[in-house]
């Protein structure tokens, strides 16, 4: 897939054994259905990065904001 950029939504969160798995359906550029399993390990480094005080201050709000769409920078 080379540098292809996926934009996905996120379908359902499960937990099994000892793994949470995200199941998420892409719509661009194509639709598929994928599952990304995440570790104890890497569910620490998800919320770590996500409580830093750039990304937290996004993601509150996101779930405060009225906005409807968040811009979306290309180049990260």
């Amino acid at each position: 897939m080379g540098k292809t950029e996926l934009e996905a939504k996120i379908v359902d969160v499960k937990r099994v054994d000892d793994v949470v798995i995200f199941y998420v359906r892409t719509t661009k550029p194509v639709k598929w259905r994928v599952r990304m399993a995440f570790q104890e390990q890497d569910l620490r480094s998800l919320v770590g990065a996500m409580l830093k005080p750039k990304n937290l201050r996004y993601v509150l709000r996101c779930f405060f904001s009225n906005e409807k769409k968040v811009s979306r920078t290309e180049s990260f």
